[in-house]
C-alpha cells in the first residue's frame, strides 16, 4: 500500500482497509484483476482472498449485466469518484444488490481504483415487494424509518403523482412538505400523536401536491412497528380519492344549487308524505305561513286557506291523495300582514321504485293575473262606454246642424269645432286600439327619416294647446336638434305623454316641456304638477291597460304609456319617469341621434 499512503499513515490505513466492518478492494483498471481485499469481502460474498485474487471485477457480476458495466466502465473514463448500484454474484450463486463507491489511486505501480461496497439487497427486496403490493392495490406504499428518517417509495407513488426516482428524496421532508399548507399542521399533529401515544393505527385526509402543481386528495393509512415501547417504522399506503371527492363535490354543489334555487323561488314549493303532511317546504313557504326555523310544518299551510275556498281546497286534495293524481287549483290565501293573494296550486304523485310516498308540489302567487282579468273586464266595459260617447255626440251635433238653415251661423261653427274635436278623440283611440293589435302581432311599422325636432315640437305644441285648453304647454327649452325617427309615431308618442300630464294633472293649468340634444342623444321630458304616482303602483305604470287607481279617476283605457313604452323601445331608446306622490310626475324618453 505504499503507493497510496506514506509511511507514517500507512499502519492506520492498513487497519482501516482490512478491518473495515464494508467490504473493500482495489482492481486494476486496465486488466480489471483483483489486487487486493479485505476480510469484510472475503467473508461477505464467500470466496476466498486466493479465489479474488484470481478473478476479475467482471467475472462477479452476472452475464445479463456485463454490457451495462462496460458502459459504465467507458464513461468512468479516469473520474475522480464514481458511486453506481450494481448486482453481484456471491461464491454460492446468490445475486445481490450493491451500492459501490469507487476512488482512483496507484497501488503497487498500479493504476487502481479503491472499492467500498454497501449491500442494499434487503432494501430492493423490500421495494420489489412494495411494487408487488401496489400493484396489487393501485396505492402508493410507503415505509419509513422512524429512527434514520428514511423513507422508501414504491413505484406506484411516481405513476400517482407523476414525479420521477430523481425528484424523489429519501426523508420524510419530502412528503410533508407537499401536503397542502392548509392541511399540514393538522396531519402531522395527528401522525406523531399516534406515534408518541404507542398506538399502532393512523389515518389521515389530506391534500397532496402532484409533479404538474395540481392537489390529489389523498386517504393515507399507516400501522407503526414498536419494540420494547420505542417506536422503530410506519408502513402504509396511500389512496387517490380525488375523483370519489370530486363525486362528492359535483354532489354538494348540485344540493348546494337545489338548496339556493328553491329558497329564493319566488314559488311556494312543498312536499307531502303518506298521510299528507307537509314535511319539506322552501323559504317562500315559510314565509307565507310565518313559519320561523325548524317550527313544525304541519297544519300551517290550511291555516292561511281563505276560509270561504278552504273546504274546496282540502277537497281536492284528498280526492287527489286517495286517486294518486295530478291536481290543479286556484284559491285564496291570507297573508299575517291582511294582504289577500290568489295562488294555483299544482300537485304531483311521488313514487320511489313504485311505492306512492306523498305529493310533491308548488304554490304560485297569480294575483296579478287575477287583478289583469279583472282589469281586462272592466277593460271591454270602458272601450264600450269610451267609444260609445263620441259617437253619440257626433249624431246629436249632427242633427243640431242639420237644423240650422246657414252654417254661417255661429253656433254652427261652435258645434262644427266640438264634432271635429269628438271626431279626432275617437280616431286617436281607434289608432291606439290598432296600434296594440298591430305591437301583439309585431306589424307595427316604422319609417325612419330625418326630422328637425325642435320645429316638430314647437308645431306640435301649437296644435296640441287648441286641444287641451285646461292646461297651459309651456315649453321650457327646446335645442335645436336632428334626428332620424318616424315622424308619424313620433308624434304620437310626444302626443300620448302630453294627454297623460293633462289627464292626471285636473287641479294642475301648466304642464312644462323640455327637449335638449347633445351629439348623440335627443332627451325629451314633460312635468306635471298633478297628484303624483302611489309608490306601490310605480312598477305597473307602462302596462297595458293599467290605470293609477287613486280619488281622480281619470278617463282613457290604459293604453297611452304602454304604446310610449313600445314606441320609444323599437326606436331603441329609454322612456322613464320620476314621481313623488302630491308633487306631480316628470316623463322622459331618450332616443339615439342616428345622424
Amino acid at each position: 500500500m505504499d503507493g497510496i499512503v506514506n509511511q507514517g499513515v500507512e499502519p492506520f490505513f492498513k487497519i482501516l482497509f482490512y478491518q473495515n466492518p464494508q467490504p473493500m478492494w482495489f482492481f486494476d483498471t486496465v486488466t480489471l484483476r483483483f489486487l487486493e481485499v479485505n476480510d469484510a469481502a472475503t467473508k461477505h460474498y464467500g470466496y476466498s482472498r486466493e479465489a479474488f485474487l484470481s478473478m476479475t471485477v467482471r467475472d462477479i457480476r452476472p452475464e445479463e449485466d456485463l454490457e451495462r458495466f462496460e458502459e459504465v466502465r467507458r464513461a468512468l473514463n479516469g473520474a475522480n469518484t464514481m458511486q453506481r448500484p450494481f448486482r453481484h454474484i456471491k461464491g454460492d450463486g446468490a445475486i445481490i444488490h450493491v451500492q459501490l463507491i469507487s476512488y482512483p489511486v496507484a497501488y503497487e505501480g498500479y493504476n487502481a481504483r479503491l472499492v467500498m461496497v454497501h449491500d442494499v439487497t434487503e432494501q430492493e427486496l423490500l421495494i420489489e415487494r412494495f411494487n408487488l403490493i401496489s400493484k396489487a392495490t393501485h396505492d402508493a406504499i410507503w415505509d419509513w424509518n422512524l429512527e434514520s428518517d428514511e423513507v422508501l417509495w414504491s413505484k406506484s407513488f411516481m405513476q400517482m403523482f407523476g414525479y420521477t426516482a430523481s425528484d424523489i428524496e429519501s426523508s420524510s421532508k419530502f412528503w410533508s412538505a407537499r401536503i397542502h399548507p392548509d392541511d399540514r399542521d393538522r396531519v402531522m399533529s395527528s401522525i406523531y400523536e399516534v406515534i408518541n401515544t404507542q398506538e399502532k393505527n393512523w389515518t389521515g385526509q389530506y391534500r397532496f401536491l402532484r409533479a404538474d402543481g395540481t392537489y390529489a386528495y389523498i386517504l393515507d393509512r399507516g400501522y407503526t412497528l414498536f419494540k420494547d415501547g420505542k417506536a422503530l417504522r410506519m408502513v402504509g399506503s396511500m389512496m387517490d380519492t380525488s375523483e370519489q371527492v370530486a363525486l362528492l363535490q359535483a354532489r354538494l354543489d348540485t344540493e348546494a344549487r337545489l338548496h339556493t334555487l328553491t329558497s329564493a323561488s319566488p314559488t311556494a314549493l312543498w312536499m307531502s308524505d303518506l298521510d299528507g303532511a307537509i314535511i319539506y317546504a322552501n323559504q317562500k313557504w315559510k314565509d307565507w305561513c310565518d313559519v320561523q326555523g325548524n317550527e313544525d310544518l304541519r297544519g300551517q299551510w290550511s291555516r292561511i286557506i281563505h276560509p270561504d275556498d278552504l273546504e274546496m281546497v282540502v277537497d281536492r286534495f284528498t280526492k287527489a291523495h286517495i286517486n294518486r293524481a295530478e291536481y290543479n287549483v286556484d284559491y285564496r290565501i291570507m297573508l299575517k300582514d291582511g294582504s289577500l293573494h290568489w295562488l294555483t296550486s299544482t300537485g304531483l304523485p311521488r313514487y320511489q321504485e313504485d311505492e306512492f310516498l306523498g305529493f310533491v308540489g308548488s304554490c304560485t302567487d297569480i294575483t296579478r293575473q287575477k287583478y289583469l282579468e279583472l282589469q281586462k273586464d272592466e277593460f271591454i266595459s270602458t272601450v264600450s262606454h269610451e267609444l260609445k260617447t263620441p259617437i253619440t255626440s257626433i249624431k246629436a251635433y249632427e242633427q243640431l246642424i242639420s237644423r240650422l238653415k246657414t252654417v254661417d251661423d255661429p253656433k254652427a261653427v261652435s258645434f262644427l269645432g266640438r264634432m271635429r274635436l269628438q271626431i279626432s278623440r275617437l280616431d286617436a283611440l281607434v289608432q291606439d286600439l290598432l296600434d296594440i293589435s298591430r305591437i301583439e302581432s309585431g306589424k307595427l311599422t316604422f319609417n325612419a327619416t330625418e326630422l328637425e325636432m325642435d320645429v316638430l315640437l314647437a308645431d306640435l305644441v301649437s296644435d296640441l294647446q287648441l286641444v287641451f285648453t285646461s292646461h297651459r304647454l309651456v315649453i321650457t327649452e327646446n335645442q335645436p336638434c336632428k334626428i332620424n325617427a318616424d315622424r308619424n309615431r313620433t308624434i304620437q308618442l310626444i302626443t300620448n305623454l302630453i294627454d297623460n300630464a293633462v289627464k292626471y294633472s285636473p287641479l294642475g293649468n301648466e304642464i312644462f316641456i323640455n327637449l335638449v340634444c347633445d351629439e348623440a342623444y335627443l332627451t325629451f321630458s314633460i312635468q306635471d304638477f298633478g297628484r303624483g304616482i302611489p309608490r306601490e303602483q310605480q312598477p305597473y305604470i307602462f302596462d297595458r291597460f293599467y290605470q293609477v287607481n287613486d280619488v281622480y279617476k281619470a278617463p282613457g283605457l290604459g293604453i297611452g304609456l304602454y304604446l310610449c313604452k313600445e314606441i320609444v323601445k323599437h326606436l331603441d331608446g329609454k322612456i322613464w319617469f320620476e314621481s313623488d306622490p302630491g308633487e306631480g310626475t316628470t316623463f322622459y324618453f331618450k332616443l339615439l341621434r342616428n345622424i
